[in-house]
């Protein structure tokens, strides 16, 4: 479906129709990226951002696992890489698209757009690199179980002796 998207062309922002029908499957979301990457760079930064946006909500049934997007810059721009994160194994979901800007130009749209800040919180890797992860991967990371207070007041100095005891001896 090449050109079920070539009216993004003359629209100054994504619509947010072509962002919902694009949701129905991998293939879909694959064929706008495609036409996101033919985008003038500051619109096609934009755009990314709006799609990316939509497919880390339940919007997104066909997306297993937790919304990744890379943001890694080079001579070329910085190419997004979108992934999906299943218990920490990363896969590449869509093809990845260079977005003639830099860096530090998707970071500043990043902090102007608070749509995309509800969603994702950023996390700066080097000084070339980005990773917008969904809140829910935060989520799900920190999940565990409460520690008692107690048990971070008391003192222990382990020894050889300590750590060794024991372990060979019958029960």
């Amino acid at each position: 479906m090449a050109t079920r998207y070539a009216s993004l062309g003359r629209c100054a922002e994504l619509p947010e129709r072509d962002v919902i029908a694009a949701l129905v499957s991998r293939e879909e979301c694959a064929s706008l990226v495609d036409r996101i990457a033919t985008m003038e760079p500051p619109r096609a930064v934009r755009a990314l951002l709006a799609l990316v946006r939509r497919m880390a909500t339940p919007a997104c049934t066909w997306l297993e696992g937790d919304l990744v997007v890379e943001l890694f810059e080079d001579e070329r721009g910085t190419t997004a890489r979108i992934l999906s994160d299943q218990v920490g194994l990363r896969e590449r979901i869509l093809p990845a698209v260079v977005l003639g800007v830099s860096l530090a130009d998707i970071a500043a749209t990043i902090d102007k757009r608070r749509e995309v800040g509800a969603v994702f919180r950023v996390e700066p890797v080097s000084a070339r690199c980005l990773l917008l992860l969904s809140w829910e991967e935060e989520e799900a990371a920190s999940t565990g179980f409460d520690i008692s207070e107690t048990s971070l007041s008391m003192t222990w100095s382990p020894t050889v002796d300590d750590v060794d005891a024991g372990w060979d001896e019958p029960s």
